[in-house]
């Protein structure tokens, strides 16, 4: 026989096996699905807070009139803020008395914001000064209102937690003597982002 007669048979058979081969692979692989699609969104979101964490309620036990009045302890505020400073230039913390004219009210008296002094130390007013300014970003009331901090906004600085002591006093130098009484008032303080 001739030896291309013998190998004909196993080239064919080869051939074959080959082709074989290809269609069981096809058969026997995994079977797709249409492709679906999720959409995915996180957002980071701003935020500001001012708490009181020590002496929310201040209290002068007796008054001396014609004198300066400390009240006895430091008011503790903790602002935190998280903000983008590409929208936010700075925090400006704000005290300030709904009603100058009457910051302190009782047995028919008022006392204006004007007799109220602050200082923060760590703060804008390092000396102790009148509630008489303006307010700041519609923060606040005119000529009732303190600067009590300003912090610019970047990168360093756009995620703070600070602790700032507000000292307070009551300025009766040169004012009418205080009849007998109470006398009461609220002091906001409240953190705007501009």
């Amino acid at each position: 026989m001739n030896p291309l007669h013998r190998g004909l048979p196993v080239l064919l058979a080869g051939l074959a096996l080959g082709l074989g081969g290809t269609e069981a692979e096809a058969q026997g692989g995994p079977a797709l699905g249409p492709v679906r699609v999720i959409t995915l969104s996180a957002a980071s979101v701003s935020s500001l807070s001012v708490t009181i964490t020590s002496g929310s309620s201040q209290t002068i036990p007796s008054v001396t009139d014609n004198a300066v009045n400390l009240f006895p302890a430091p008011v503790a505020i903790t602002t935190k803020w998280d903000l983008n400073p590409g929208q936010t230039n700075s925090v400006t913390l704000v005290g300030y008395f709904s009603a100058p004219a009457q910051a302190l009210t009782g047995s028919g008296v008022q006392i204006p914001s004007s007799r109220m002094l602050g200082r923060m130390t760590t703060g804008l007013p390092t000396t102790f000064t009148a509630f008489t300014q303006n307010g700041v970003g519609g923060i606040g009331v005119a000529g009732g209102s303190l600067k009590l901090f300003a912090a610019n906004i970047s990168g360093p600085t756009k995620k703070v937690t600070r602790t700032d002591n507000l000292d307070l006093e009551l300025n009766l130098v040169g004012f009418p003597d205080l009849p007998v009484g109470t006398y009461t008032g609220t002091l906001n303080i409240r953190a705007v982002a501009q």
